[in-house]
């Protein structure tokens, strides 16, 4: 499950760090969910022996067993710190308050350069190694002796971050499904959640061009009756002024790539006449 995320992450300068950030405070929500849920105490000490987190962190991030509202320090990669100290320190900037075109590297003692910009954030990784990855992020390029930013801010630009957002709801509800029906497995009920699939391998490039174009027009008939049906009842609904607490998504997808031992599926094949729960 991780392993394509990971890749996404990686592909946007998200680094490791960065990441452990972001779930050590996901571990303590879950935490407190489930000890809300189980009705136990919640507790500094509850949380840290139900998520992992060591007390010191989850004494920093919450307060009498309550997750805090305030926004959590996400760790910088060296790109991004490189990137901050650019366009915030003065010694890197021109006098009308812009980031200066940098030489590589100081042709005097005193001259300030990438490099000197590089090493004063971390002396663990090479400076052209960090323009690099500036480079690939698309904040930062050369010209000829000199490096120059390209970007005012280190962050998506709009159309992605936008996409991301929608992207990242998707996928929170469909591993949503998968715990609840997890659950439900688990305690010898009934899966309360559509999360099935159908696999087939050893195709042409052909076929599975085709197989994509068949689940886009099955897509866009599930599309219109769901809406259909789901415009009816959200209308319906508020005319009887019911409890309006609840919400649904409903989605599907379709992805291919070369087969290989590391990609294949452990997925029931089409010819079983299977889908998998």
């Amino acid at each position: 499950m991780l392993a394509p995320l990971i890749r996404l992450l990686v592909s946007q300068g998200v680094t490791y760090p960065q990441f452990t950030t972001a779930l050590k405070l996901s571990f303590l929500r879950a935490a407190h969910t489930e000890l809300t849920a189980s009705g136990k105490r919640v507790s500094d000490s509850a949380i840290s022996l139900l998520s992992g987190v060591h007390r010191k962190d989850v004494r920093a991030l919450t307060a009498d067993g309550q997750l805090g509202s305030h926004p959590v320090d996400r760790a910088l990669s060296v790109a991004d710190e490189v990137f901050t100290r650019w366009v915030s320190d003065p010694n890197y900037l021109a006098a009308d308050g812009l980031p200066k075109m940098l030489p590589l590297r100081s042709r005097t003692e005193d001259e300030v350069s990438f490099d000197s910009l590089a090493q004063s954030v971390s002396r663990d990784f090479h400076s052209r190694a960090i323009l690099d990855e500036m480079t690939r992020l698309g904040v930062a390029e050369a010209a000829g002796e000199f490096v120059r930013l390209r970007a005012e801010r280190f962050v998506p630009d709009a159309g992605f971050a936008e996409t991301l957002s929608y992207v990242s709801r998707n996928v929170y509800d469909h591993l949503g499904a998968v715990e609840g029906n997890m659950k439900a497995i688990n305690a010898g009920a009934r899966s309360p959640f559509l999360e099935q699939s159908v696999f087939a391998d050893g195709l042409s490039e052909e076929s599975v061009r085709e197989l994509q174009e068949l689940s886009r027009r099955i897509w866009e008939s599930a599309l219109r009756r769901m809406y259909a049906l789901a415009t009816d009842r959200l209308q319906n609904d508020q005319r009887k002024g019911d409890d309006q607490a609840m919400r649904m998504r409903f989605g599907v997808y379709f992805f291919s790539e070369p087969d290989s031992p590391l990609t294949s599926s452990n997925d029931l094949p089409v010819a079983d006449g299977k889908e998998t729960p």
